[in-house]
């Protein structure tokens, strides 16, 4: 029963260690992709940070759009300062700072955008969270102490291609994940 506990607590160990907060671009009820109607559509997309567990008081990250889709516009919280914008990497503070922990994520930035295609010529369009040009980080302070946190970049797909699973072999379908 011991050398199971060991184990196990070995095995789950490096799981703990590298889990770190995320940082994606949600368009609204959890979806991480899109698909947008027609060209020249307007949609909006949430920077969202995912499992900060502090009180997160200053982000710093990049926005990387793939070439059919630019940004027309973006929010941040009420009562945050920024220098720079998405597009070309931008720095937030935010007052008061946000609860990392309840609900369990937070929205860091608000982008408005608008496709210059249309989807089937923007099949599986990746929009990414990068690094800061200025520094190459994608990271968080946290609240009174000013602790850095890294966040892990995700990529949100726009115009995601779908794949029948009648007409598709079970590898061509794993290959999607």
């Amino acid at each position: 029963m011991r050398a199971t506990f060991i184990a196990m607590l070995i095995l789950l160990l490096p799981a703990a260690l590298l889990a770190s907060p995320t940082m994606g671009i949600d368009f609204g009820g959890g979806h991480y992709f899109i698909t947008p109607s027609a060209p020249f559509t307007m949609f909006t997309g949430y920077v969202i940070g995912n499992d900060v567990e502090c009180y997160l008081d200053a982000s710093e990250f990049m926005v990387s759009y793939p070439p059919n889709v630019i940004q027309t516009g973006f929010e941040i919280p009420v009562g945050s300062l920024n220098l720079g914008d998405p597009s070309v990497g931008i720095s937030i503070t935010y007052w008061p700072p946000q609860d990392g922990w309840n609900p369990g994520w937070n929205v860091l930035c608000t982008l408005h955008m608008m496709t210059l295609a249309p989807c089937a010529d923007m099949l599986d369009s990746p929009l990414s969270i990068v690094g800061d040009p200025a520094t190459g980080l994608i990271q968080g302070s946290c609240w009174p102490e000013n602790n850095i946190i890294d966040f892990t970049g995700m990529t949100s797909i726009i115009c995601p291609s779908e794949v029948a699973v009648q007409s598709k072999t079970w590898g061509s379908i794993k290959s999607l994940f």
